[in-house]
């Protein structure tokens, strides 16, 4: 039996529920998100390891896929998700194995690669929630709760 996760009054037990799959990042995210709400996501790794937690859908058109685009292209120059991600993984991993070959684009290309291959999310959509709201929520989350950890990569505090 499953107990709701709630912050604020909001049940948040979708991003934290482990007995369902999340999605990929290859995945098409338009089949699962909806087109309209503020929207908190947790990201994680093959591993189930909590890695990230971020929010989309803040503007006046609360397009909560917005971010999970920006996350998906691997562009480094226009996501901080994407900087870590490269920083992190993919230039470890690429000096370990000797693997990089300079050319235009090509950083962004294995970072997009990493991340639509190797992470997940899971998400809430809340139609409507106050942008201080959404922003205290994921702060209870990067501060660590229900039993885990902070995420690694934008954790409260510093969880690197």
């Amino acid at each position: 039996m499953t107990t709701n996760q709630v912050i604020n009054g909001f049940d948040v037990s979708n991003l934290f529920d482990l007995t369902k799959p999340p999605i990929s990042f290859n995945d098409d995210h338009k089949r699962f998100i909806p087109e309209y709400g503020s929207m908190i996501y947790t990201v994680w790794d093959k591993d189930e390891k909590f890695i990230y937690a971020g929010i989309s859908g803040l503007g006046g058109k609360k397009n909560p896929r917005g971010r999970i685009v920006q996350h998906r292209s691997g562009w480094r120059s226009s996501d901080q998700f994407c900087t870590y991600i490269q920083d992190f993984y993919v230039l470890p991993e690429m000096l370990e194995t000797g693997s990089y070959k300079p050319k235009k684009k090509s950083l962004d290309d294995m970072t997009r690669d990493y991340i639509r291959n190797r992470l997940f999310y899971r998400f809430v959509v809340i139609e409507e929630i106050g942008r201080s709201e959404i922003i205290s929520i994921e702060d209870e989350i990067r501060k660590g709760v229900f039993g885990f950890s902070p995420p690694v990569l934008n954790g409260l505090p510093d969880s690197w």
